[in-house]
């Protein structure tokens, strides 16, 4: 027999803001109209509430029963946001649960990533780009000085072509062979 809300709050002896908070946060699941069967959710309230009782002691029960809440005029269910902090402490242990593995899953990746040879140190990759940008950097600047003359000099249209095809080649080789040597 399912009741609402309401009633499951005063059965349970508890506030019917605990019980939507536990439906919110999907430790007890309502009926498709609403209301709630007491036996199935006492159930799923102490199966899905395991880091209560290490997070806080649970309150002793009070002697004499709850005193009846007023009727709201319009019930309307809160449900907390998700980026808003709860007040629940199991909500927020599962939050700090969740960030502590998924930063250890992304710190295994990346150790895997570098022992693979997939992956290098920030530091590392600054001093091959700098290495790699002097030499073409170099054999640029020096290439008006050492080409000028015999460009000047050749009246072959091929022949000129043939020469700074040379040239850069020649650069292309030595950019090889430093990557090639820093073991990339």
């Amino acid at each position: 027999m399912s009741v609402s809300i309401r009633a499951y709050a005063r059965m349970r002896g508890c506030s019917e803001s605990a019980v939507r908070k536990a439906i919110a946060s999907k430790r007890i699941k309502p009926e498709a109209d609403g209301s709630i069967d007491p036996a199935r959710a006492n159930r799923e309230w102490e199966q899905n509430t395991f880091a209560a009782a290490t997070l806080r002691p649970a309150p002793a029960k009070p002697a004499k029963p709850p005193r009846p809440q007023p009727q709201p005029r319009a019930a309307v269910p809160h449900v907390p946001s998700v980026d808003s902090p709860s007040s629940d402490p199991v909500q927020s242990f599962l939050r700090a649960r969740a960030v502590k593995e998924t930063f250890n899953a992304k710190v295994a990746q990346m150790e895997y990533e570098e022992r693979a040879g997939r992956l290098i140190q920030a530091s590392r990759a600054a001093e091959y780009a700098s290495t790699f940008s002097a030499i073409v950097k170099d054999h640029l600047m020096a290439m008006p000085d050492r080409l000028a003359p015999v460009l000047a000099a050749v009246d072959d249209e091929h022949a000129a072509h043939r020469i700074l095809l040379n040239d850069v080649s020649a650069v292309l080789k030595k950019l090889s062979k430093a990557v090639a040597d820093a073991g990339l």
